[in-house]
């Protein structure tokens, strides 16, 4: 007797080249499966290319923080033009092309706002500083950048900066002095003179960089020696010039340290001491201790203290530091 085989819930029959075969319904399950995911890819890939070619097409731009440059200068410069597709733009290209190619742009955003905008933020670079070469003039940013070159006169809103030999002076480039310490200090002043709010700052001269001198006004010279601990230096000296000095002050402050203060000397007495020098004997202040009347100081004395000695002694030749006032301390 044969044995009988029971066929199977699950089994189906199918013939194939002219045979019976046996075709499980589990395997029929997962064929239909894998058709069905084969079948969402193609329409995922299809949905995609539609995408990519036929939507989302750029409508609008919006362009913010923008003044030194024109909207169609930021669109024709970054690339961007409207119809192109929003998913196929690369916003940091953009941002890159516009920060490399315009200097006055400092930092650029562009963002995606779906499904036909785009939205670009600009930050504008400050200008801090004119550094004069050669009789030539180039404006820097107050993040080191070199964004105008070869101007013909000197921006007057703008502290002058002497005594730097420019290695790269062409627009959108660093900073570069043939001697690399003065890029750095340059930098360190112009710092400390925002963090202070030291304002009216009209000249820096880096002939020397450990003895550098700044105007103030272009009336006051300000002796700071070298750039160690410049915010502390133009903030003491600040201080005297809006606590102690009169608005009409002509002259030069001396930063002497920490303990020995700042001393004060008139465009008067630096006139008068030249004349001295020359052989005249006599050296006029218009400084005192509470920067009351001049004093007048002749022979090394006070014009009181003069009177009272003999005519027919030898003048004895006043040195400058007479003609210092030095009582500003912490």
């Amino acid at each position: 007797m044969k044995d009988i085989v029971k066929s199977q819930v699950n089994d189906e029959y199918k013939v194939i080249n002219g045979r019976k075969v046996k075709v499980s319904r589990r395997r029929r399950r997962s064929n239909l499966t894998t058709y069905c995911a084969i079948a969402v890819a193609g329409f995922s890939v299809l949905g995609l290319v539609i995408s990519l070619f036929f939507l989302f097409d750029l409508k609008d731009v919006t362009i913010s923080g923008v003044s030194l440059y024109t909207n169609d200068q930021i669109l024709l410069v970054g690339g961007v033009e409207k119809g192109a597709n929003l998913i196929r733009t690369n916003t940091s290209v953009i941002e890159q092309r516009l920060v490399d190619t315009l200097p006055y742009i400092e930092k650029a955003t562009v963002t995606k706002d779906y499904p036909n905008s785009l939205a670009i933020s600009v930050v504008e670079a400050e200008k801090c500083a004119d550094i004069e070469l050669n009789g030539r003039y180039f404006i820097l940013s107050s993040s080191g950048i070199i964004l105008e070159a070869d101007n013909q006169y000197h921006d007057e809103t703008l502290p002058l900066v002497r005594g730097m030999q420019l290695k790269d002076a062409e627009p959108n480039a660093q900073l570069a002095s043939e001697d690399a310490g003065k890029t750095k200090v340059l930098m360190q002043i112009l710092d400390s003179i925002k963090s202070t709010r030291f304002e009216r700052i009209t000249e820096i001269d880096l002939l020397d960089r450990t003895d550098i001198v700044l105007k103030y006004e272009n009336r006051i010279e300000l002796k700071v020696g070298s750039a160690i601990d410049m915010s502390y230096k133009l903030s003491y000296m600040k201080a005297v010039i809006d606590q102690y000095m009169p608005g009409d002050f002509e002259g030069t402050l001396i930063y002497n340290g920490a303990n020995s203060g700042v001393s004060a000397i008139s465009k008067e007495a630096q006139e008068a001491n030249e004349s001295n020098r020359s052989g005249s004997g006599v050296i006029r202040s218009s400084l005192t201790h509470d920067f009351g009347e001049p004093t007048e100081i002749v022979n090394g004395g006070s014009s009181q203290q003069q009177g009272e000695s003999s005519a027919s002694e030898p003048p004895v030749q006043q040195q400058g530091a007479a003609d210092e006032y030095t009582g500003w301390r912490e």
